[in-house]
Parts: C-alpha cells; sequence; structure tokens
C-alpha cells in the first residue's frame, strides 16, 4: 500500500493527524503508528505520493513499542534578554554601600547571566563551590569582569566598579548562589528516580554523562545522605522563614524605598502567607508584635525610619557577619562599622608614625650635621696640636745645640 507523501494530498489508507481522511474503515481505529525519519542516508525525500519508499510502515500495533516520557518544555534559557541589552553597550548596575547585590532593574539579568555562565563554564561534579579549584572561579570572575575574543579586549558585560570590595563581593556570592541553585536542581532531578541505576540512564541535559556518574555517585554514597538529612533536619528547626521567593531583599527593599514603609513593615510582608493568611511561623509573629509594640510605646514625632530600623536590629540580635532578617546580601551595620573604625584607627596611627618618623628624621640630620661640625673641629684640633708639637720639637733641639756648644 504506498504511502502518503508530504504535501497536502490525502494519505491512502493510512491516518496521520487529527484532520479528516479517505482512510479504509478497517484501520481507521487502530493505533497511530510511529513517526519515522523518511531523510536518511538512501532513503527517498520525493514528494510525489505515487513513488514508493524504500520502507514502508506497517499499520499493525507494534509490541514493545515505549512512547518518550520526556515532557516537551520551554527548553533550556538562551539569555536572549540579556542579549538584547548588552548590544547597546555595558549594562548599568546599582549596588548601594553596605549591600553585595544589585537592587535597579536589571538585577534578573544579571542573574541570568551569571546563571548562564556558571552553566556553560563550571564543573558541576565538584562537591560545592568552595571546592571549586581558585583557577576557575577567577577564569569565571574574568569572564564577568571583562571578554576576551581573538586577542582582542572588549568592555566587560556589566558596569562594575572593581575597586569597590562589595562589588566585587556581588560577583562573587552571585556565582556562589547560582552554582549551588543549579546542584540543588540537579540533585531534585536525581531523587525523582527511584533508584541509582535509573537515575544513571537518564543524564539531564545540562550536564555531561561523565559528570552526571559523579554526582550520581555522590548523591548515592551513605556520608551525602547523612549530611543530607541532618541538613534537612536543621532546615526544619528555622522558625523565621519567609514567603519573598527569589527576588532579594534587597530588590524588594529598594522597590519600596520611595513609600512610607520602614523595616518593621517589611519583616511582615516577607513573611507573611497570602494563602493561609497569618504568618509562616509562630515565632515570626512573635518577633513582629514585639517590634510593633516598641515602635508605638515612642511618641508619634519619634516614629521615624531609622527607629523603625534600630527596633529591627535589637528584637532580631546581633549576628557576626549577618545581618539578622535581611540576607547575606546585606552588609551587617555592626560590620560596616567596625571596619569603618578599624580603617581611620589604622589612618590616625599611620599619620602618626609618620609624623615620628619625620620628627626623627629631622634629628638625625640635626645629629648628623652637628657631628659634621664635631670632626670638622677635631680635625682642626689635631692639625693645630701638631703643629705645636712640631714647633717644640724644633726649639727642644736648638736649646741642646746651645747647650753643648762647638765641638
Amino acid at each position: 500500500m504506498p504511502l502518503a507523501g508530504r504535501g497536502r494530498g490525502r494519505s491512502h489508507g493510512v491516518c496521520y493527524g487529527r484532520g479528516r481522511s479517505s482512510c479504509e474503515p478497517s484501520v481507521r481505529g487502530r493505533a497511530p503508528v510511529a513517526t519515522l525519519n523518511l531523510r536518511g542516508d538512501g532513503m527517498s525525500t520525493s514528494d510525489d505520493s505515487t513513488v514508493p519508499p524504500d520502507v514502508v510502515p506497517s499499520t499493525e500495533p507494534q509490541e514493545g513499542l515505549v512512547p518518550p516520557t520526556r515532557k516537551r518544555g520551554r527548553g533550556a534559557a538562551k539569555n536572549l534578554e540579556f542579549d538584547k541589552i548588552r548590544k547597546f553597550g555595558p549594562i548599568a548596575l546599582t549596588i548601594k554601600d553596605g549591600e553585595t547585590s544589585p537592587c535597579c532593574e536589571n538585577y534578573t539579568i544579571f542573574t541570568s547571566r551569571l546563571t548562564w555562565l556558571v552553566k556553560h563554564h563550571v564543573d558541576l561534579s565538584h562537591p560545592s563551590w568552595h571546592d571549586l579549584p581558585d583557577n576557575e572561579k577567577e577564569e569565571l570572575i574574568a569572564r564577568v569582569r571583562i571578554i576576551n575574543v581573538f586577542v582582542i579586549c572588549l568592555l566587560a558585560d556589566f558596569v562594575l566598579d572593581w575597586t569597590k570590595k562589595n562589588h566585587r563581593d556581588t560577583v562573587t556570592k552571585t556565582l556562589r548562589k547560582r552554582f549551588n541553585h543549579i546542584r540543588y536542581e540537579l540533585h531534585k532531578i536525581y531523587k525523582s528516580y527511584k533508584t541509582n541505576e535509573e537515575a544513571l540512564a537518564n543524564v539531564p541535559e545540562l550536564v555531561t554523562p561523565a559528570t552526571w556518574v559523579k554526582l550520581c555517585a555522590r548523591w548515592s554514597s551513605a556520608e551525602f545522605r547523612m549530611i543530607s538529612e541532618k541538613n534537612k533536619s536543621n532546615r526544619a528547626k528555622q522558625q523565621t522563614n519567609h514567603t519573598a521567593g527569589r527576588t532579594s531583599f534587597v530588590r524588594l527593599m529598594q522597590m519600596r524605598s520611595e513609600s512610607d514603609e520602614h523595616l518593621i513593615d517589611f519583616f511582615k510582608e516577607v513573611r507573611w502567607s497570602k494563602k493561609k493568611g497569618k504568618f509562616v511561623t509562630p515565632a515570626t509573629e512573635e518577633k513582629h508584635n514585639e517590634m510593633v509594640a516598641k515602635y508605638f510605646k515612642l511618641e508619634p514625632e519619634k516614629q521615624t525610619k531609622d527607629v523603625a530600623a534600630s527596633i529591627f536590629r535589637e528584637v532580631l540580635g546581633h549576628r557576626p557577619g549577618y545581618a539578622r532578617g535581611l540576607g547575606e546580601m546585606v552588609i551587617p551595620e555592626s560590620s560596616r562599622q567596625n571596619t569603618a573604625e578599624k580603617f581611620a584607627a589604622l589612618t590616625e596611627r599611620a599619620e602618626r608614625h609618620e609624623k615620628d618618623a619625620e620628627y626623627y628624621k629631622n634629628q638625625l640630620e640635626e645629629l648628623r650635621g652637628n657631628v659634621e661640625k664635631v670632626l670638622a673641629k677635631q680635625a682642626e684640633y689635631d692639625k693645630l696640636l701638631s703643629s705645636y708639637m712640631e714647633s717644640q720639637r724644633q726649639t727642644q733641639g736648638e736649646s741642646h745645640r746651645e747647650t753643648q756648644g762647638p765641638a
């Protein structure tokens, strides 16, 4: 039975698609035939339905035919939004002092670009970001800082001030977080399979088979499972979870900077469950109520954003190197203050030492001048003494000759 071509004509005897066809009644109720590639080597590509193909598919149901289980999705991100904006020049970023994350509208583009770099230029088989070799980290940071194409040095992708520490930390922290997030997504794929063998047989598109084998070996080990269970238990003990999703607190605070909201209002907003109509945890509600009580005890003229921020930090407490309630992308006030105080103290000490060095230098020069004067006088004295001794010897010689008389 001839096979229909790829044109718009009706198929003869075999039903394809959902449209109406003139197929025979005996074939109409059968299972669809698996699609064959008729454009391989040595196979006909003619659209003429009168030319018989080299292979004619059977209309009988095929035993053992397993349909593909992979769902059709959006596919891998291609960074198209970044490419559209980047062609106009380096992308501007706003990073405030005391923060290590962009707070502008280009925040998502920055994060997406760094995610793309991690996916394409990092060996994901390393256990964590800290285990990544330093040379690989530096190479990755260099891809953000500047681009080298055919030994031609081009502008960087983003406008960053690399002389500022918080700008450098923005890049390194974001790369670390994206690396860990990608590893988390891969682990979720691994856990979706019932056995390690089944996971090994289904390699994700994001990694190579060799990398996937290493990851599966790590995730199936007893050591990793023990660590995973411990981390799961610790995470379940968290009492101040948030509902902000993937958007950073830095960006959320910037979006609300023009409003009258203060940090106490922000604390409630990012920890309030709209679905449940309450705080995410009882401990979070207690902290908020304590903040509100302290804030409204004050007189109305003292109820300012700065006072609210002070109460916010007082209630949540202090943790070295971390701003509680604001995430790791915010440098804590105590750390900034300590750094500023240390810098001021070191500057003052350096200036004092510089003044002391100048004083002792002047003293040394003066002492050196005095020594030179003493040496000059000593030389003059030695010269006079020598002349005196010589004259004495001559006088004594003449006296001796006069005493002895003529021979």
